[in-house]
This record gives C-alpha cells, structure tokens and sequence, in this order.
C-alpha cells in the first residue's frame, strides 16, 4: 500500500505545471520556465513541465503563461510565434518507461508594450533565426 501511495504522489507531482525560475538554476523535477526581454513590453518566453513519462501540453501551456504573467506584471498580453514539442530527457524509471518533458515556447507582448507591430514583426523573426 505504501509504494502505491508513493507513486500516485510522484506521478501526481511529475504531471504538474511548474513555477520555477530556470534562470537561477535546474528544477529537481524538470519543470520551470524564463524569459528574456527583447524589447519594451516584449519578451521571450521558454517553458516546459516537469519529467514525466508522458507529453503535458498543459502542464507547459500554464507554466509558460504564469511566465508571461509575471514578465508582463498582469494578465494583459498576446501570445506570439508560439511553439509546443514534447523531448526526451535521457531519464528512465526502473521499469524502462522514458520521461518526457513537453516544451513551450514564444513571446508574450504585453499590452503596455510601446513597440510597433512591425518592430515586433522585426524583432521576433531576428531572434528566431539564431534560436
């Protein structure tokens, strides 16, 4: 009974959105998101959930979108040039099963943004070419 109880948590806990800031260092269980600003109001956003032997598109939807919250000091922005992929970690549990974490990606302009949108338009096809 108690490794049952056990792996319902850990799975309960792989399978969540994560709020951790990747920028001050790894997150044991792999999730998190960061950001960079790349003009006034505009940033670029990286997430993914945490390891688990499944694709969680909504686990790295709402990490991503807590990061756009927080860039952008409210809920006010548009979602721009967004990707979604799911990566192999490499980790496996004892039992062979692969974990996976599901990536999110893109901007997030902010309504108080004062970029035009073809300096947007600039910016984010600039950066794409060297990501």
């Amino acid at each position: 009974m108690y490794k049952l109880a056990f792996a319902l948590v850990v799975a309960g806990l792989a399978g969540c959105a994560s709020t951790h800031d990747l920028s001050k260092g790894s997150n044991m269980l792999g999730g998190g998101y960061k950001q960079e600003e790349m003009g006034p109001g505009l940033f670029y956003i990286y997430a993914r959930s945490n390891h688990a032997p499944w694709t969680n598109l909504e686990a790295a939807r709402t990490t991503w979108r807590t990061g756009a919250e927080r860039a952008c000091a409210s809920a006010e922005y548009d979602e721009l040039a967004i990707e979604e992929k799911e990566k192999d970690t490499g980790l496996q549990n004892s039992a062979g099963v692969r974990y996976l974490v599901t990536e999110r990606t893109g901007y997030a302009k902010c309504d108080s943004s004062t970029l035009s949108n073809s300096e947007i338009t600039n910016i984010i096809n600039k950066d794409s070419a060297i990501r």
